[in-house]
């Protein structure tokens, strides 16, 4: 894990308010995405990269879910979101890693949601990973943000530490991303669907293991 990762230096409450700001709206977006996905996909077992203080966990309570898994590379995240609702949601487990390093053991989730993640990451390494942990015929939801001429990628908000992300971040290529996909076996679930708010495009896809 890289000590000077940028992630780590942004406070989740900083984090909220910059992605709730009025001229970003990225919070709302993303927590509506997530419930949707929970009641298309009903799964079983679920894996969130990327999971920050639970943003969209409140969906999970009161639901039949056999494994719940949380990976943040921000511990103090992880603190935060098991203060919220480790009481509410059974079988919750939060991990505390990179995503670019983690490993796990087996084809265990019926659905992994990575909502603004495959920005910061080795795209190609990381769809290899979710490839083997999901079940057969298990659903990576995935959320990518478009490059866009009338906003930059970090949107200027009071909350200057998430200017630190601007030189971390690399928009995918749409073209690319599912080109990779594909090639590591995965099948397009359904067309995707194109986001506009606060003036940035954002793409929502499935994939089908």
């Amino acid at each position: 894990m890289k000590i000077n990762n940028p992630w780590l230096q942004i406070s989740s409450e900083d984090y909220e308010h910059h992605m709730s700001a009025p001229n970003v709206g990225q919070l709302q977006m993303l927590d509506e995405i997530f419930e949707n996905v929970l009641n298309e996909f009903s799964p079983g077992s679920i894996a969130v990269l990327g999971c920050t203080a639970g943003n969209g966990f409140q969906h999970l309570v009161n639901r039949e879910l056999e494994r719940v898994v949380g990976i943040d590379i921000n511990f103090k995240y992880l603190a935060e979101c098991r203060a919220w609702f480790v009481q509410d949601i059974v079988n919750l487990q939060l991990i505390c890693a990179d995503l670019n390093e983690i490993e796990l053991s087996g084809s265990i989730f019926d659905l992994i949601h990575a909502a603004l993640i495959f920005e910061y990451v080795n795209a190609e390494k990381l769809l290899e990973k979710i490839f083997g942990w999901l079940k057969p015929d298990g659903i990576l939801s995935v959320v990518l943000q478009l490059s866009s001429e009338k906003s930059e990628p970090v949107s200027d908000t009071p909350y200057q530490a998430l200017k630190l992300l601007s030189s971390f971040m690399h928009l995918a290529d749409v073209k690319e991303f599912k080109e990779k996909a594909y090639a590591i076996g995965f099948s397009e679930d359904r067309e995707p669907e194109i986001k506009t708010i606060g003036g940035k495009n954002f793409i929502e896809m499935y994939f089908k293991k």
